[in-house]
């Protein structure tokens, strides 16, 4: 059941904001399930500015450094931007 749930979690993903996958490592760090749940799609992203999503990032995962917080809101618009849908 477990494995079931988290294929079809990619298969979410993959239709909603596909150029997610990657940026923040393993899909299912808690850092990276949480950054989705506030940005659960591209135009999520883009409506707000990389120091938003950045600061966000740094709320929700307190032990990553400044550089690291700014570097993924840089890959995150990136992403954002290039989605197909």
């Amino acid at each position: 059941m477990f494995i079931q749930t988290k294929l079809q979690f990619q298969a979410i993903l993959d239709q909603v904001f596909p150029e997610y996958r990657g940026i923040i490592g393993d899909l299912y760090l808690i850092v990276s399930l949480l950054t989705l749940s506030e940005f659960s799609s591209s135009e999520d992203i883009l409506a707000v500015s990389e120091e938003t999503i950045a600061d966000k990032i740094a709320e929700l995962c307190k032990g990553r450094s400044n550089r690291w917080t700014n570097e993924k809101a840089i890959e995150l618009k990136a992403a954002a931007k290039r989605n197909p849908f």
